[in-house]
């Protein structure tokens, strides 16, 4: 039945889209970051099971380090910056190259990026990720990022338009290693998103995340090692009046030898670096993702949050 509803919904999904795609690029940035106001105020007030997510995980994430006050304070800002990141994916995909030259600034640590190596770039669903790939595809090189699928496929496709037309190359999960090995050994580089849940069965391994075992993709990891890409770390955060700061905070050069041993610490590397990042500007990123849903059987099931497990 679910099923029949999802399917009776999306042409009216396709229909209000194409109205975004239409309207969002003509409005003036003060809207655009008026709109992300109100709509992360509305979603924090009226997404009761996004609101109960992101309380639980910042439990996790800070105990009791953070009052509750503080904690409902920075899951607001967060609903804000994710609503204000859907608005800027249509947005920028409008007179690109010119509101990304005026709006989002690469630091002097992006630098050593813009150039014809090969090597891998590692972000998080934390500012505009959107527009760091965006972004990153100015600058003439090949450029690839993995994407899931989202479930309606004429927005999908919609959605990758407005994602490639800088010149990045959207990616299916779903057998995307051999692609992304053959963009690396040919010069070229690649984006992920490694702060979500990838099982055991899917090739996830598990690390520490804010204190609690996490399986999350060893991709990055094993692809340094075998072309030997060195692996930038980075963010675009937000910033006052519209704009992006694009910068690196660590770069990762591969052991020459490879093993699950090296795999495994190079991944928590990874994880441990964003976990920095996160617990520095903790309203950037996306508190309302099931982040801790699987759990680890080493672990006191109690540890985990309400949602663990379930569907």
């Amino acid at each position: 039945m679910a099923k029949f509803y999802r399917t009776l919904r999306r042409p009216f999904e396709t229909a209000a889209f194409r109205v975004a795609l239409a309207v969002i690029p003509r409005l003036p940035r003060r809207v655009i970051l008026a709109l992300a106001w109100a709509g992360g105020n509305l979603g924090f007030l009226f997404d009761r099971s996004g609101r109960q997510i992101g309380l639980a995980n910042l439990d996790i994430a800070f105990g009791l380090s953070k009052s509750p006050e503080e904690k409902r304070t920075i899951l607001r800002h967060s609903f804000i910056t994710f609503t204000r990141t859907l608005l800027d994916v249509i947005w920028f995909g409008t007179k690109s190259k010119e509101r990304l030259n005026r709006y989002v600034k690469p630091d002097d640590s992006v630098q050593r990026l813009f150039c014809g190596k090969n090597q891998i770039c590692v972000t998080a669903h934390f500012g505009n990720w959107e527009v760091a790939g965006q972004n990153m595809a100015l600058h003439d090189f090949p450029f690839y990022s993995i994407a899931m699928p989202v479930k309606n496929p004429a927005v999908d496709r919609l959605l990758i338009e407005r994602r490639e037309v800088t010149g990045q190359k959207i990616i299916p999960r779903e057998g995307a290693l051999r692609k992304m090995l053959g963009v690396l050994r040919g010069g070229g580089k690649v984006a992920f998103l490694v702060d979500q849940n990838t099982e055991e069965h899917e090739g996830g391994i598990w690390v520490d995340f804010f204190g609690l075992p996490v399986p999350v993709t060893p991709a990055p990891a094993a692809l340094a090692v075998k072309t030997g890409s060195e692996i930038f770390i980075g963010f675009c955060e937000p910033l006052c009046g519209g704009h992006y700061r694009f910068y690196i905070t660590e770069i990762i050069v591969p052991p020459k030898t490879a093993s699950e041993e090296t795999t495994r610490a190079l991944t928590q590397q990874i994880m441990s670096a964003i976990e920095r990042q996160v617990g520095n500007y903790p309203e950037h990123w996306l508190w309302m993702y099931k982040r801790w849903k699987i759990k680890n059987r080493s672990v006191n099931p109690e540890r985990y949050p309400f949602y663990a497990d379930k569907d």
